[in-house]
């Protein structure tokens, strides 16, 4: 009776499969000969234009063998073939599995067949696909014994297809070249795969299911990023060794350990989940900018890059925090310096002191709660953007603003700093982390603690602007612009 194979695989590994086709025709032509076996394969019996499913049918249910392979993640699982093959010979155990990932990772249906495992032979490139050297006794037991080996044997001894008998001197060597062609095509399978990929910038990626439509980032929702995106935010995130998989969490996992180290809103936070709900909405990202520091004392932006909605309403979101191009002045660090503060402290007297009766009814208790709301978090905003700024500028580095403004005005710059660093400390032990916990109940003591803030600031404001005025007017004359 002659023997028979159904070899069933993705197109992906069309070369594992034709392998073991043309080894299997190999090894029963130095047996019963080429005609005592069948194979099919789809790649080359399925003519152009006719109807697969027929074919496939038929050929099933003819069939002594069902050879599968299955090479992980990459490959989809040929679960039609296997479920006819079941249903068709019920009692039959002759459904066998070629594939080079753990056993555990293979589709349940297949955990009670005789599975053979399919060992990493190293780098094909500097193998002899061709041969198995008579002299390396060694590796043709090696070969002859492995599971692909056994798996051949077997298979051959299935109606005395190729054994021993036929070929005794050449028999053992015979099996193991096979082997180790099937084992070289997995190689060859795989030689596509990522080996390994360095990100060129600090990334990550956000998975919401049922993402269709969504109001806000749920809590949920995963998120893989590099190890430079943790570290960049100073957090410590396990690592699956056993799985080479990248550190995880959840979106509210992350959101509360960051609020919880800044101690306040978070801008580039905000920003991520506003630009996410305006993807899955197809509209335009927002133009706003919010940055950061990181652990690592660079400034950073969070920006979209792109996102997939897949078939069954869930969204991946691709996102990147890009380093701030440095914005120093070219100039000679004093004059670049003493310019910096200037243009600093300019911009919050225009953001909040130029109108200054307009801030105070921004901030006012007879402000709807609304709007409280969104003035109270544009202002940690304008807070973050104007440090982050001083950061870029050199300006937050206190000795270098020291020397820049002269050993005469020490004190007064030492005192900035310190006022600063007090006024906003009152401020955000009261003001909320989170502004939708602002109600009719804290809003006066809410008002009161940012009108005091800003009341100092706009003092210190004043003071520190004629100081740098004063500073910049006299490097310029010194240095004969004037």
């Amino acid at each position: 009776m002659p023997s028979s194979a159904f070899i069933s695989y993705h197109h992906d590994d069309r070369i594992i499969g034709e392998a073991i086709y043309d080894q299997i025709l190999m090894l029963a032509g130095h047996g019963e000969g080429k005609g005592a076996v069948r194979c099919f394969l789809d790649a080359r019996d399925i003519e152009r234009g006719v109807p697969w499913q027929g074919v496939i049918d038929d050929n099933i249910k003819e069939m002594d063998w069902l050879i599968v392979v299955f090479t992980g993640e990459q490959s989809a699982y040929c679960g039609y073939e296997i479920g006819t093959f079941s249903h068709v010979k019920p009692n039959d155990r002759r459904i066998v599995c070629l594939h080079d990932v753990e056993k555990g990772l293979l589709p349940v249906i297949l955990n009670h067949r005789q599975n053979s495992f399919v060992y990493d032979i190293g780098n094909i490139a500097q193998q002899d696909q061709d041969k198995v050297s008579l002299s390396a006794q060694e590796e043709v037991n090696y070969w002859y014994n492995s599971e692909v080996g056994r798996l051949l044997r077997d298979f051959c001894s299935y109606s005395n297809l190729y054994v021993a008998t036929h070929e005794p001197s050449l028999y053992t060597y015979n099996i193991a070249l096979a082997a180790k062609r099937i084992a070289n095509a997995f190689a060859l399978a795989r030689a596509t795969d990522v080996a390994y990929e360095t990100p060129a910038q600090i990334s990550f990626e956000i998975t919401i299911k049922n993402a269709e439509h969504i109001l806000d980032v749920p809590d949920n929702a995963a998120v893989v990023g590099t190890a430079m995106f943790f570290d960049v935010l100073g957090l410590s995130m396990r690592l699956s060794l056993s799985k080479c998989q990248p550190p995880t969490t959840t979106w509210g996992k992350l959101k509360q350990l960051v609020v919880q180290d800044s101690g306040r809103i978070v801008p580039w936070i905000y920003k991520v989940e506003t630009d996410i709900i305006k993807a899955t909405g197809n509209l335009a990202v927002s133009g706003e900018d919010a940055t950061f520091l990181g652990k690592n004392g660079k400034v950073y932006r969070a920006l979209l890059d792109r996102h997939k909605m897949y078939v069954n309403g869930d969204g991946r979101f691709y996102l990147m925090f890009v380093e701030a191009a440095d914005k120093k002045f070219a100039g000679a660090m004093q004059t670049s310096l003493v310019l910096s503060s200037l243009i600093l402290a300019s911009r919050w007297h225009f953001i909040y002191i130029e109108s200054w009766a307009k801030t105070e009814q921004l901030f006012s208790e007879n402000a709807s709660l609304e709007r409280f709301a969104i003035a109270c978090r544009q202002l940690v905003y304008n807070i973050d953007a104007i440090e982050l700024e001083a950061v870029e500028l050199g300006a937050m580095n206190q000795q270098a603003m020291v020397e820049a403004f002269g050993p005469e005005h020490r004190a007064e710059v030492e005192q900035f700093f310190l006022d600063w660093a007090r006024a906003k400390e009152k401020l955000f032990n009261v003001l909320p982390k989170n502004t939708s916990t602002i109600t009719d109940d804290n809003k006066q003591l809410i008002s009161r603690a940012i009108l005091s803030f800003l009341e100092e600031t706009r003092h210190q404001n004043a003071e520190f602007l004629k100081l740098s005025v004063d500073v910049y007017s006299n490097v310029v004359k010194i240095n004969g612009v004037m």
